[in-house]
């Protein structure tokens, strides 16, 4: 039984490590490390008890200390703390490459956050400096419209 239990945390830590990312979200990589510890132990001989307790305690304890560590040091700098893709929409940003009709740009969403862009309405341009508002994401790159007034 023991090949399959490496095989199990193997494929575990591969899931954790693909869906953290797919999803950037800094959370499944902490499962992931603890998947890496319990394949650790399933190495070393022990059985699935301690596996699945060196699973958990290792995930917890690294998302409950290590999380916010992280988090904090990718605010990049800016007093702003990160913050989730959906925190960002209905925000203000400005283009910083230009959005070609049917196409993508670039544009900066408060201190210093860069997203790759598509206009919400494919059929206009928005040039390079204009202020724009988050409409939505999808995936890394947020859709966005053009604003009449500044914020």
């Amino acid at each position: 039984m023991g090949g399959l239990e490496i095989i199990f945390w193997v494929v575990a830590t591969v899931a954790a490590v693909v869906g953290e990312v797919i999803t950037t979200s800094f959370f499944l990589v902490f499962f992931a490390l603890g998947a890496v510890v319990a394949l650790g132990l399933a190495a070393l001989g022990f059985g699935l008890p301690a596996q699945i307790s060196g699973f958990v305690v290792a995930s917890a304890v690294s998302l409950v200390l290590l999380r916010p560590t992280v988090m904090h040091r990718l605010s990049l700098g800016s007093s702003e703390r990160y913050e989730r893709r959906g925190g960002i929409v209905g925000r203000g940003a400005t283009v910083t490459a230009a959005i070609e009709p049917g196409g993508s740009g670039q544009v900066e969403v408060g201190g210093g956050e860069y997203w790759s862009a598509r206009a919400a309405y494919g059929d206009r341009r928005i040039g390079t400096g204009a202020r724009v508002r988050v409409l939505d994401t999808d995936g890394m790159t947020v859709l966005v419209e053009p604003m009449e007034t500044d914020e």
